[in-house]
This record gives C-alpha cells, structure tokens and sequence, in this order.
C-alpha cells in the first residue's frame, strides 16, 4: 500500500452530528461514521489529504489518546502487528510500526514503517512523517478543536504522500490512504472507551 499511514493509532466514532453547516467549500461529505468530510487528490505523484471528523470527547482527551501511537498494537492487533517506542526526546516520539490493510492485494497488505512523531499540546496539534517507508514519504497534522456545540473534538487531519514507486493504481491507493485514517479513529474510540473497533472499511 502506498500509504500505510502509519499513524494507524486513533481517531473517533459517531457522525458529525452537531456541526452541521461547519463543512469547508470542497470537501465531500461521508457516509461514515468515522468520517465527516474528506478530500483526496493525486496530482503527479502526491497525493494531498483533508479529512474532518468528530470525536464525543474533549480536545484535551482526544489529543492525549492520540498522543500514544506506541499502544496501536495494543488498540488494534488485528491490524497492526508491531508498535514499538525506539526514542522519545521531549515532544518527539519514533515508533516502528508494522500494520495490514486488507483493501491492499497480495503482497502489499503488510507494510513497516517508521515514523517521527510531535505533540504540541498547547496548540492541540500533532506532526508526523516518514523517515523510513519504502514505498512513499508522509507528511501529516492533526487539529483538535472543540466543536461548536462544546461536546466533542472537531479533529483536522491533513496529510501529503510522495510515491516513492508507481506500485498501485490510484483506486486502492485512495482507499488504503483513507483506510489508515479510520484505523486512527477506531484505535482512538477504544481509547476513550466510546466503541468497540469498527469492522474493516470496505
């Protein structure tokens, strides 16, 4: 899969429920409960990502579930297969980080990643990228803000990957890139205690 985002850590459930006309121009919204809206581009060979999603817990708790991607192993062992801590200085953690995606064929289900990761809490942002995927280079952020009804976490997640190597034709590219990201929000729900793991995205 070109873009096992590692992130494969967390995000939440339920739609988006009170934020009703809150949908930035562009941006489709999604039959899902994961999702709210979302945006994926390919242009040359990036890929450019905007999803929206609502969290039924405070800013401050989803930020923190989604500040521990060491314990996606832990949250998802269907899925991932390894999430191991190598380094943490100050608000930069690296994690190895082995996960399946079942959209992926034959082949590519299984890919490692290692990936850098940084946590603003007083900005409720999250970084991360790449710095050893074989197959493209990832550059993400996540957003945490309280929606407008002052009962969940509005996340904003942004993300571009550089293929590395044609491998994949567009169609389950976009799928496993969107795939990663409700991995995120399913490990993040069981963190919080909100939901079981949804099944696979189809």
């Amino acid at each position: 899969m070109k873009h096992v985002h590692v992130a494969l850590l967390f995000a939440l459930a339920l739609g988006f429920g009170g934020c009703g006309g809150c949908r930035p121009s562009g941006e489709q919204a999604v039959a899902t409960k994961e999702i709210a809206t979302e945006s994926i581009e390919k242009s040359g060979d990036t890929w450019t990502v905007k999803i929206t999603s609502r969290i039924d817990a405070p800013p401050d708790k989803v930020f923190e579930a989604w500040s521990q991607p060491e314990r996606a192993k832990e949250l998802a062992p269907d899925n991932v297969l390894k999430s191991e801590l190598v380094s943490q200085d100050g608000n930069t953690k690296v994690i190895d980080l082995v996960g399946k995606l079942d959209v992926l064929p034959p082949g590519f289900k299984v890919q490692n990643l290692r990936n850098e990761w940084k946590f603003f809490p007083a900005d409720k942002r999250i970084t991360s990228r790449s710095i050893d995927f074989k197959l493209a280079d990832l550059t993400s952020e996540y957003r945490f803000a309280a929606t407008p009804d002052g009962k969940g976490t509005l996340v904003t997640f942004t993300e571009t990957s550089k293929d590395k190597s044609p491998l994949l034709v567009d169609s389950l590219q976009k799928g496993a890139l969107r795939e990663t990201y409700v991995r995120q929000v399913q490990m993040v729900n069981k963190a919080l205690g909100l939901a079981e793991p949804a099944k696979p995205a189809s």
